[in-house]
């Protein structure tokens, strides 16, 4: 099958991590430093942070956010190196989530947050449920995964807000893009919910080698975990168009209308077609 044509971004091999949104693309190091991709392959890279604690970045609506290994969380403010807002201080934080221009943030112990201003004190508890272990966001959509794979979409209510949409043990990762949730099983198995609350996910792909799924602009895409990459043209089951093919592939990263891959080497491309 043919494969599509890939341009290389950078080819550092600290890069840890990617992140995108419809504006710009990131990357994270493994001693902390974040760049944001300024245009021009390999040389374009603006340096905005260099700091060793740094271990997650997220990207969402032109916004950065960055996460320290000591929970504490910053928001990007414009002025490289030290232009980040302190947003929040906790040592209970172990993920942040950002879609729809929301923040949000959860805890080791399943405690879900939303960033509502100042920094610091706004914070508003959306659920504190132990079996969270998941969060995904987009398009002013929340949703949250349990560690028995149920499923469940914010409604709006605080703590008690939250509408079941699934409850299949093999569920180990969801993935929201605009108004569509994903959700991928432990055998590769991937679907798309349709709607009705526990009955209505349509199955897409059934292929045991899936390791991760990703979507953005509309399009949904998986990895297997030969490095092969695949994106989704409409037909549940057949209907996928190999992209790539590398087995130095470790991750792929949608938004907007782009995708990239990062390789084991930490090298980063954009797919142009």
């Amino acid at each position: 099958m043919a494969q599509g044509v890939w341009e290389m971004l950078d080819n550092n091999p600290a890069t840890r991590q990617t992140v995108a949104d419809e504006k710009d693309l990131y990357q994270r190091h493994n001693s902390g430093r974040v760049f944001r991709f300024t245009g021009v392959p390999i040389s374009g890279w603006e340096e905005l942070d260099n700091n060793p604690a740094t271990i997650d970045i997220v990207a969402d609506g032109g916004n950065l956010y960055q996460r320290h290994n000591s929970g504490r969380v910053f928001r990007f403010t414009g002025v490289p190196i030290t232009g980040w807002e302190l947003l929040d201080n906790n040592p209970a934080t172990v993920d942040i989530v950002a879609g729809g221009g929301n923040l949000y943030q959860r805890h080791n112990n399943g405690r879900i947050f939303r960033f509502t201003g100042p920094a610091v004190a706004g914070w508003q508890e959306l659920d504190r449920n132990p079996a969270t272990v998941d969060i995904a966001a987009s398009g002013g959509l929340l949703y949250q995964r349990h560690n028995n794979g149920r499923v469940f979409r914010f409604t709006g209510t605080p703590l008690t807000g939250w509408e079941e949409l699934d409850r299949n043990p093999a569920t180990v990762d969801i993935v929201a893009d605009g108004g569509l949730l994903y959700q991928r099983h432990n055998n590769g198995r991937v679907f798309r919910f349709t709607g009705v609350p526990i009955s209505g996910w349509e199955e897409l792909d059934r292929n045991p080698a899936t390791v991760q799924i990703a979507a953005g602009g509309g399009n949904l895409f998986q990895r297997h975990n030969s490095g092969r990459v695949f994106r989704f043209t409409g037909v549940p089951i057949t209907g996928w168009e190999e992209l790539d093919h590398n087995a130095a592939t470790v991750d792929i990263v949608a938004a907007g209308g782009q995708l990239y891959q990062r390789h084991n080497t930490g090298a980063v491309f954009r797919f142009v077609g």
